[in-house]
């Protein structure tokens, strides 16, 4: 989190405002008894942005659910937890078992196969004649 260090951090936590305001309303107000009314009057600016920083961080925050488009925060536990259940039934299955649902969106789902990124133009190239191998016609054995 890099971004949190530099200049700007106050124009981020603005965003994160505009943009998540139901889960950071909840974060504030649960965990630092604040309202994002009071960042500026209460609390400092550079302060909130620390603040900010350390709720991204944090996997059982609303606003780090919010941002990384989970269906909701899990606490440290909860993965230990999810990983042990996933262990277990791994080893004791006949068949692969699947795993315990996480909140985070799957990474691999819509993913067919993986394909170069400079797939679509090789293809192109081919279809306009460009590869000679691809003009040869092929012999037939007679």
């Amino acid at each position: 989190m890099d971004r949190w260090s530099r200049p700007g951090g106050i124009l981020a936590v603005v965003e994160l405002i505009n943009n998540h305001r139901p889960a950071f309303t909840y974060d504030f107000r649960s965990r630092f008894s604040l309202s994002p009314d009071d960042i500026g009057e209460k609390v400092s600016w550079a302060d909130a942005v620390y603040l900010v920083a350390v709720l991204l961080r944090d996997p059982s925050s609303w606003l780090q659910t919010s941002v990384n488009k989970w269906s909701h925060p899990v606490s440290y536990e909860w993965a230990v937890h999810a990983a042990t259940y996933d262990m277990l039934a791994q080893v004791n299955s006949k068949r692969k078992p699947k795993p315990f649902p996480r909140p985070w969106p799957d990474a691999n789902k819509n993913r067919k196969g993986t394909a170069r990124k400079d797939g679509r133009e090789i293809l192109a190239r081919a279809r306009q004649g460009e590869f000679k191998w691809q003009n040869k016609p092929m012999r037939t054995s007679r």
